[in-house]
């Protein structure tokens, strides 16, 4: 962890979310070194499935996603629990840690294809808005699934990294291996990472600015690699290539197997997935910057420049990534020794949730500008409290849309 001597960021007070909010944060020792927890992403393929299979509808699987786990968010204790130096080097390279993001791997390919051929062999029989909402739930299934990626192309194991990069190629987005470690990592929260949000940007903006942007970044870092390599960038080693080649030829693999109207649900799948992915990255980094201390060189990045989120549950589906500040300082450390610190920016809720509020670009601008001023030492007239009530209330909204698609889709 950065010393605190070095911190050039206002800190939050310790522990600001026991004084704000309440003393639900107990450390759990004996989860720190279970893996059972991690194994309810291949649950939640399991639930999407029984539900599409039996009501025809993947609006229930909507509703249960987005509404029970804020909820059990805000009953489960905080997860602040760190591992000790020690703990940590128990913790690492256990194998029984893996085991849930392989099968999430094999969950997802299965999962994403059953779907496109289930629409495919009975889109006659589902109605166009039960297929969307089955689209809608393949497609954030997947970008979990491109979390798992990148939890595994980050580490040093051949194994690994080719399980993480190839995994990505079902979302058409293999290029993302190579931008996110050597371009988000060294740029991120400057104007130079395309995948980094800038203060008042909306969403539906940013989102061509990251994938437009990370492509061509992606291209830059490899041709570079290229020629440190005394080759010239367009050769049969340049691994961009094949990812350019791969966006092309998977779909019309995807076409010969399941049809042309297969292949459009896939592409659709496809971009929902990007699409949530790169929603994540917005709130990841949201109006945070690195000081830059001459032109072009900017402060080092530590544990400032992420948002993070404490909230239990959503950190199991997710191996931990709502500890992003630690993740940014020290990528190479597996899921399970990622720590929590005081001192970093926390969202008022669990990525689910955030993620959510950013689709409306209002709400999200209301909120999370209270909160960034509040990180940025702004504590006097903005209480946790208030924006916790604004928080709650778009939850309920959302809850009851959420059910409101569920009901309707039993009826079409």
């Amino acid at each position: 962890m950065t010393n605190s001597e070095d911190i050039t960021q206002p800190k939050l007070e310790v522990s600001h979310f026991q004084k704000d909010l309440k003393a639900k944060y107990e450390g759990q020792n004996a989860l720190l070194f279970s893996s059972l927890q991690y194994y309810f992403v291949p649950l939640m393929y399991i639930l999407a499935f029984v539900s599409i299979l039996y009501l025809r509808t993947g609006y229930l699987f909507v509703f249960l996603f987005y509404s029970f786990i804020p909820l059990l968010d805000e009953f489960c204790s905080y997860d602040i629990r760190n591992p000790t130096k020690e703990e940590a080097k128990q913790l690492t390279g256990k194998i029984h840690f893996k085991i849930p993001l392989y099968l999430a791997v094999v969950f997802d390919w299965l999962f994403t294809f059953w779907c496109v051929y289930f629409i495919a062999a009975n889109k006659d029989e589902i109605s166009l808005f039960n297929q969307f909402g089955i689209i809608f739930v393949a497609g954030n299934l997947a970008a979990s699934n491109i979390n798992v990626a990148h939890e595994l192309f980050h580490k040093n194991g051949w194994f690994d990294i080719f399980m993480g990069t190839f995994t990505l190629a079902k979302n058409l987005y293999m290029h993302f291996a190579i931008e996110h470690i050597y371009g988000h990592h060294r740029n991120v929260a400057t104007h130079k990472d395309p995948a980094t949000s800038r203060l008042n940007q909306t969403l539906y903006k940013f989102i061509p600015q990251t994938i437009i942007g990370s492509y061509f970044s992606a291209w830059h870092y490899e041709n570079n690699y290229q020629r440190l390599k005394n080759r010239s960038p367009i050769n049969i080693f340049n691994k961009m290539i094949y990812y350019t080649l791969s966006m092309f030829l998977i779909p019309f693999i995807v076409q010969k197997i399941f049809g042309t109207y297969g292949m459009y649900v896939f592409l659709f799948t496809v971009f929902n997935s990007v699409f949530y992915l790169e929603t994540v990255n917005y709130i990841e980094h949201y109006g945070l910057q690195r000081k830059e201390i001459e032109p072009g060189i900017f402060e080092k990045v530590d544990i400032h420049h992420s948002w993070n989120a404490p909230h239990r549950f959503s950190n199991y589906l997710l191996f931990k990534l709502q500890r992003h500040s630690d993740h940014h300082e020290n990528g190479y450390k597996e899921y399970q020794t990622l720590c929590s610190y005081d001192e970093s920016p926390t969202l008022p809720h669990g990525y689910t949730v955030c993620v959510l509020l950013s689709f409306y670009p209002p709400s999200w601008f209301n909120i999370m500008n209270k909160v960034l001023a509040r990180y940025q030492n702004d504590k006097k007239t903005i209480t946790y409290k208030d924006i916790q009530n604004e928080v709650y209330n778009y939850i309920l909204k959302f809850t009851v849309v959420s059910l409101t698609l569920f009901v309707t889709s039993l009826y079409f």
